[in-house]
């Protein structure tokens, strides 16, 4: 009876979709489209930085992941400090609302997985072409996916 329901925790766990990823994706959602010049009031209320003069990627994840019900790591403002969130997720095995880490020349990006194809994944995240919205990163750029 014990092997059976052992059994039944894992097939729950790896087959129900992860409520707190899914809840970063929607949290992330909500805010497509805002522009750090245009909507500069709204998005510095919700950042609590000016986002036309600091870069804020790791700013929006740390809004995202407490509306969410999660912590952000310490440092969350630098895009590099979410290669430590939660636990780490193989490329192959992501999924959507997975936190992703891309290089970006001799830094970082972080934002949220939307989509992933044969090489691209699709990332919804601040500070992309200044405002909050999706784009395309080589899966080769990928250097940690967390949940």
């Amino acid at each position: 009876m014990r092997v059976l329901a052992f059994l039944a925790a894992i097939y729950v766990a790896c087959t129900m979709p992860d409520t707190a990823t899914a809840s970063m994706l929607a949290q992330a959602q909500q805010f497509t489209g805002l522009h750090e010049v245009k909507n500069n009031r709204r998005l510095r209320a919700a950042l609590g930085i000016n986002p036309a003069r600091t870069p804020w990627c790791g700013h929006f994840m740390g809004m995202v992941a407490r509306r969410a019900g999660r912590e952000p790591p310490k440092a969350y403002s630098f895009a590099s400090s979410w290669l430590h969130f939660g636990a780490p997720v193989r490329l192959a095995f992501a999924r959507p609302g997975d936190v992703i880490v891309v290089r970006t020349g001799r830094g970082y990006h972080v934002g949220i997985l939307s989509a992933l194809s044969k090489s691209t994944a699709q990332l919804i995240g601040g500070n992309q072409s200044g405002r909050v919205q999706l784009s395309q990163f080589s899966r080769r750029q990928v250097v940690a996916v967390r949940r």
